[in-house]
């Protein structure tokens, strides 16, 4: 439930960010050089920016969520299971 609320808050920052280099080109005025090379470069290079971010956080989100999951309880560390029993019978 976090983890998705957090990846949604980030991925609306991120749409945010990468429209930011259209809208000053609109606000503005730019040439047809802005219009046609230098925005959507720098909207690349934000979009290529945003997708190695949003990877990383959710590595991050995701290794927490699947560390919980593989955490081994205490109380049953020392239990036998039964191919160590068996393992242990045939060594008598």
């Amino acid at each position: 439930m976090f983890s998705s609320k957090v990846m949604v808050i980030y991925r609306i920052i991120a749409l945010a960010m990468l429209s930011i280099p259209t809208a000053i080109n609109i606000y503005f005025n730019g040439d047809i050089v802005s219009s046609m090379i230098y925005v959507p470069l720098i909207t690349l290079g934000l979009s290529a920016i945003a997708i190695f971010f949003d990877g990383r956080l959710e590595s991050v989100l995701n290794r927490g969520m699947i560390l919980t999951k593989l955490k081994v309880p205490t109380a049953n560390i020392y239990l036998k299971t039964t191919s160590d029993i068996a393992i242990s019978k045939l060594a008598i």
